[in-house]
């Protein structure tokens, strides 16, 4: 909500200040509440992956999406001028500028792909950059802005398409364009740090072989994050077998 507010109502010479800053500054303060995640295509990226529960997921998609709806309600009420329903003019809409619905979804695309990446390489991989994670990220959503968003006003986050796509009416044409670029550049993401990195623990294909699991007793396990009830009653520790998985 607040990342959308900020973000939103940014003049246009500040805009990728604003935001690389303001997604930098969220990520630091629900890092270890929530993991900071504040964008569906990371989610929905670590997820498929292996290294977050689908259940969660789930929950966290439209946790994100409910957020940017509520601070671009917000922002109706506190820009003057805006109004709920104003259309394309509403604070934090997107739109392509200059550039064609193929260009608007491979824009997207390249830059969700850096920016997931960024996140997948500072805050997933061991040894991670720590606390410089939310920084790292702050700084690919200010590059991306400063180059790609003078074409398609660089979301790289379905949820900052759906907010005001949902209070003012906008994007409602191109924002399958944008939602389908962005989660195309997370699953690109994914793909180059598996074939690097490996899948994450909670990956059916890796849980089968080095838990002994059957297809749906790993499938059990990615959805919930909780191990089967078979090792629960064994005292098995899936805490620790998960560690082993991931190193």
């Amino acid at each position: 909500m607040f990342f959308q507010i900020l973000g939103g109502t940014a003049v246009k010479e500040m805009a990728a200040w604003v935001n690389g800053i303001a997604l930098a500054v969220w990520v630091y303060t629900a890092a270890n509440i929530s993991g900071g995640h504040l964008n569906p295509a990371v989610s929905i990226s670590t997820c498929v992956c292996g290294f977050f529960p689908l259940l969660h997921t789930v929950i966290y998609v439209g946790l994100q999406i409910l957020g940017a709806i509520l601070g671009a309600f917000v922002t109706a009420h506190l820009v003057p001028g805006a109004s709920v329903n104003m259309g394309a003019d509403g604070p934090g809409c997107f739109g392509p500028k200059g550039i064609d619905e193929t260009k608007l979804f491979w824009w997207e695309c390249v830059m969700t792909f850096t920016l997931i990446s960024c996140v997948y390489a500072c805050g997933v991989a061991k040894p991670g950059h720590g606390s410089h994670t939310p920084l790292a990220v702050g700084l690919a959503l200010f590059c991306c802005a400063g180059s790609g968003g003078q074409y398609t006003g660089a979301a790289l986050n379905p949820a900052r398409v759906l907010g005001p796509q949902v209070v003012f009416g906008c994007t409602k044409g191109m924002g399958k364009y944008y939602i389908g670029g962005q989660c195309l550049g997370g699953i690109f993401a994914m793909s180059v740090f598996a074939f690097v990195s490996g899948l994450g623990p909670l990956n059916p294909w890796i849980t089968r072989t080095a838990l002994d699991l059957s297809w749906p007793e790993a499938v059990y396990l990615w959805i919930t994050g909780s191990p089967p009830s078979r090792l629960q009653q064994t005292g098995t520790d899936a805490g620790n077998s998960l560690s082993v998985v991931n190193s």
